[in-house]
């Protein structure tokens, strides 16, 4: 064991390099990543993190710096997605990879092995230590006992249990730190200099960062987003001054703007595909499968007599926007075969769930003789009604 402990030793108050990119951008090439990889490692990085065995591979070949390794896998049915099962760490292994990393939060794992026997196989049967990503204290404390060798806040705001927090997880790091005798990296939403020497003020043993760096993609679309926004003068709501001569100012736009939209919607993509556990659902590529779904009712003069308006995503759900049928041909089934077309349709695109809308004046008992159930309700949205959401369980 004392071999781990000099390659932990190695990474002691140093920057990680996250090499990764969206698996439809052309930077997600072996000899690109490996080409960021040695650039890295060339300014001063003490090591790099890597996804998938290829770019594994292709870095070992360019460099002798410790490489942190991963292969994201989604697995039907589990949420864990990072290196969840040993075959997979013994693939970033052979590839060269001198860390593993693997998902250690509290979630149901695949194929029914523990946390504590994957990483006592990695142990002993690939020889090599453990980085642990976790998203909360209770995770962290687990993973310590299972004899993670590293401890990474990699997980903090991408899941369930850590949905409402958005990284850094400085409060999360400085617990674990407290709490665990394990090297604690921090990980996730670094986004400058100043932040990443923070996190080593705070006690963090290394630190990770990898958008901010090496993210082109998702940087260079915020920019251009930016650019491409010219802020004209709004209403003024309030004005603040923070760090001696800054100000800020809320200011109120009553007129759309399409390029604020753009602005805002390019950073939301950054957070999002910057987190391991859906990044594949947040890509160009995930995006453009959004397929429409347009079904209509004609008679022989090819007349609109009704229709079905929605579409399919990459997520396997179908999305009923608007359902219509002329007054005069209501009460006839037709309705009830628009959707049936839909849903079968979207069976063979395989979704697994269908989605909807509707108001208390419209047909919500239409809906649920269907099989769709209410989940969700807004009481006097407009006044007077209610706005109901349903869903259904697709075959």
């Amino acid at each position: 064991m004392s071999a781990f402990v000099n390659l932990v030793q190695n990474l002691q108050h140093g920057l990680i390099v996250s090499c990764q990119a969206p698996s439809d951008s052309p930077i997600h090439n072996p000899v690109v990543i490996a080409s960021l990889a040695q650039a890295a490692v060339n300014q001063g990085a003490v090591g790099v993190r890597l996804d998938t065995p290829n770019h594994v591979e292709a870095v070992r070949h360019q460099t002798t710096a410790p490489i942190i390794g991963l292969w994201k896998q989604q697995i039907p049915g589990f949420e864990v997605y990072i290196t969840p099962q040993f075959h997979h760490a013994q693939a970033i292994a052979q590839a060269g990879a001198d860390i593993i990393a693997i998902d250690a939060t509290l979630r149901a794992r695949p194929g029914g092995e523990t946390l504590e026997s994957l990483i006592a196989r990695i142990h002993t049967e690939l020889g090599k230590p453990v980085m642990a990503d976790v998203d909360t204290l209770e995770a962290a404390i687990v993973a310590a006992r299972a004899g993670a060798d590293l401890i990474g806040t990699t997980l903090y705001g991408y899941t369930t249990a850590t949905s409402h927090q958005s990284p850094p997880g400085f409060d999360l790091l400085a617990q674990m730190i407290n709490a665990i005798n394990v090297p604690i990296i921090c990980e996730g939403g670094i986004t400058s200099p100043q932040m990443a020497r923070q996190a080593l003020d705070l006690g963090a043993y290394a630190v990770v960062v990898g958008t901010a760096i090496t993210g082109v993609d998702l940087q260079v679309r915020a920019y251009s987003a930016a650019l491409q926004t010219t802020v004209c003068t709004g209403k003024t709501l309030a004005e603040s001054k923070h760090a001696g001569s800054l100000h800020h100012r809320f200011a109120l736009f009553e007129t759309e703007n399409q390029s604020y939209r753009n602005y805002i919607n390019a950073k939301l993509d950054i957070f999002s595909e910057g987190c391991s556990e859906v990044e594949a659902f947040f890509t160009a590529a995930a995006r453009q499968t959004k397929k429409p779904l347009e079904i209509l009712l004609l008679d022989e003069q090819q007349t609109i007599l009704g229709g079905l308006i929605g579409s399919t995503s990459c997520w396997n759900w179908l999305l009923i926007d608007l359902l219509w049928v002329h007054e005069a041909y209501r009460y006839q089934g037709y309705g009830r075969q628009l959707m049936k077309f839909a849903e079968q349709e979207a069976s063979n695109r395989g979704c697994t769930v269908a989605r909807l809308g509707t108001f208390s004046f419209q047909a919500r008992g239409f809906y649920e003789k269907l099989g769709y159930q209410v989940v969700a309700q807004w009481n006097d949205y407009p006044p007077g009604q209610v706005q109901y959401w349903l869903k259904k369980a697709l075959p």
